[in-house]
C-alpha cells in the first residue's frame, strides 16, 4: 500500500514541468510587462507606447494579430537634427530562442522628413524628404520584476534631395521597462549608434549617437 506521502509526491511529479518546475512557471512563460521594445508579442492586445529624453521624441502603437505577430504605427522626431519618421511596424516572434532570452524580428517602413534646423548642425543639415526602412532584433526575458531587452536595429534612409542620398544608422540599446500602476508600465532605453552617409543626405559626415529615453506605455 502507498503511502499518503507518496501519493502527495507522485502528485507534485505530476504537475510539474519537464525541469521539476511547477506547471506554468517554465522559462517559457510570456512576460506580464507589455512592450513595443522586447520580443514579447502581444497575443491579441493593444498597447501606446511613448519614449521622451535625448535625442527623441517617439510615440507608437501596437495590436496583436496572433499569438506570434504583431502590427502597428509610430511616429519618431529627432529634435537635434529635426528629422521626422511616420511609418508602419511589424514584430514577429520568428527567431530562434537563445535561453532564457525569447527573439524577434522587427521591421519597420515609413516616410522622412527633414525640418533643415540648424540648432546643433549650423551647416550640415538641410531640408530634405525621403524613405526610412528598419530592419531589428530584439532578445528580450523577464527579470526583477520587469522586462529587460536587448535591441539591434539597423536603420537606412533614401533622401531625395538633388542627387539624392543615403544614410544609415546601426544602433544597439538595453531596454529594461516595469509595471507602474493598473495598465501603466515605465522604464528606461539606454542605447549607443553610429551615423553615416552618402551622397546630399543632411548630416551625413560619420557621427557618433547616445541615446537615453524614458518609455511609458499604457495597456488600451
Amino acid at each position: 500500500m502507498i503511502s499518503l506521502a507518496a501519493a502527495l509526491s507522485l502528485l507534485a511529479l505530476a504537475q510539474a514541468g519537464p525541469s521539476g518546475a511547477p506547471a506554468g512557471t517554465s522559462a517559457e512563460q510570456r512576460s506580464p510587462v507589455p512592450s513595443l521594445l522586447s520580443a514579447e508579442t502581444l497575443e491579441g492586445r493593444s498597447l501606446l507606447e511613448a519614449s521622451a529624453g535625448w535625442p527623441r521624441l517617439r510615440l507608437a502603437y501596437g495590436q496583436g494579430l496572433t499569438p506570434q505577430t504583431d502590427l502597428g504605427a509610430f511616429g519618431d522626431f529627432n529634435y537635434s537634427t529635426t528629422e521626422l519618421i511616420a511609418g508602419a511596424t511589424y514584430r514577429g516572434a520568428v527567431l530562434p530562442r537563445v535561453a532564457p532570452f525569447a527573439g524577434a524580428l522587427r521591421v519597420s517602413l515609413g516616410w522622412y522628413h527633414d525640418f533643415g534646423g540648424h540648432w546643433i548642425y549650423h551647416h550640415r543639415n538641410h531640408f530634405d524628404n525621403g524613405v526610412a526602412a528598419d530592419l531589428g532584433v530584439s532578445y528580450s526575458r523577464f527579470a526583477g520584476g520587469g522586462e529587460l531587452s536587448l535591441l539591434g536595429d539597423l536603420p537606412v534612409i533614401v533622401t531625395f534631395r538633388k542627387g539624392g542620398g543615403l544614410l544609415v544608422n546601426p544602433r544597439a540599446a538595453l531596454a529594461y521597462q516595469t509595471p507602474f500602476y493598473g495598465p501603466y508600465t515605465i522604464g528606461i532605453q539606454l542605447g549607443l549608434g553610429l551615423r553615416v552617409g552618402l551622397g546630399d543626405a543632411p548630416v551625413k559626415r560619420g557621427t557618433g549617437e547616445i541615446t537615453a529615453l524614458v518609455v511609458a506605455g499604457y495597456r488600451i
